[in-house]
């Protein structure tokens, strides 16, 4: 059994502890207590955690850069002007904003197509 101190609330830690472990958690408060094994009784160790949030761009959609996507992929019957694509009797119309309009089977796979794009971005 270790006698350390929480650096927060003061409270003791009594638990019994790993040789591995690096950290234990305070009973009392719920902070981080760091344990080093050369721990002195009594002394008080205080640990900060810091979180870092990493936040992502928003992504647009570009019916031009569209376009050329669609080209890279082998599909030549997208017209980035009016939206409209064309597969055999199929026809959709894909947005400015990335939405779909039309029938399926086509509207699906076009939705796929845009996934795609945008996940390449």
């Amino acid at each position: 059994m270790s006698t350390l101190r929480c650096g927060e609330c003061g409270a003791p830690y009594k638990g019994s502890i790993s040789p591995y472990q690096k950290f234990v958690k305070c009973p009392y408060c719920g902070a981080v207590i760091k344990v080093e094994s050369n721990e002195q009784p009594g002394k008080v160790k205080k640990v900060r955690l810091i979180e870092e949030m990493v936040v992502q761009e928003n992504k647009t959609f570009d019916i031009n850069e569209f376009a050329l996507f669609l080209n890279k992929i082998g599909v030549k019957t997208f017209d980035p002007v009016s939206g409209i694509l064309q597969m055999g009797t199929m026809e959709v119309r894909v947005t400015g904003e990335g939405a779909v309009e039309g029938t399926e089977p086509l509207k699906s796979r076009v939705e796929k197509w845009i996934q795609k794009y945008m996940s390449e971005r």
